[in-house]
């Protein structure tokens, strides 16, 4: 295997790096008490407040607000989620300066499809919260940065331009 082939098979492994025992053990305990979201909320809010950086914690805390049905409380994790790839990535800080020569974002890299993913969901958080211009604003980099549009993040910014509702 060459240097570079070596170097495209390490990054995944730094980029996800396993959560911490005592981690996953509050995500678990937070899945277990899903039906009372007090309790589940505070098994997750001591994993976010013990281990606010590892991505699984910030992603396990994203999904529970999210199929609760709690997205203004699910968007500060999309956002964060999107904010630590960046940083593991190397990206610049501020959304408007990321440009497509910063990473292969049309590509099928873990890293730079996850911090699109991320994205897209705050963009998409933003729209069902009714904050119309922040959402578009999100998604057309989203779109700026996925130049073959992998995430098809197109329809969904014609869906909010047209208004579209739930069903669609």
């Amino acid at each position: 295997m060459d240097k570079a082939a070596s170097e495209r098979e390490e990054i995944p492994s730094s980029l996800f790096s396993p959560s911490p025992p005592r981690a996953r053990e509050l995500l678990r305990q937070a899945a277990s008490a899903w039906l009372d979201t007090r309790r589940a909320r505070e098994y997750l809010l001591e994993a976010d407040r013990l281990y606010g950086d590892d991505i699984g914690v910030v992603v396990g805390c994203y999904k529970f607000h999210f199929y609760k049905g709690l997205l203004r409380e699910a968007l500060p994790y999309a956002r964060r989620a999107a904010g630590i790839m960046a940083g593991r990535l190397g990206l610049p800080e501020r959304l408007s300066e990321v440009s497509p020569e910063d990473a292969d974002f049309s590509g099928y890299e873990s890293g730079p499809r996850f911090y699109l993913f991320a994205l897209k969901a705050a963009g998409y958080l933003h729209a069902r919260l009714g904050e119309i211009p922040e959402a578009l604003s999100v998604l057309e980099t989203v779109r700026r940065l996925d130049s073959a549009d992998r995430l098809e993040v197109s329809r969904l910014i014609d869906l909010i331009v047209r208004g579209g509702g739930e069903e669609e």
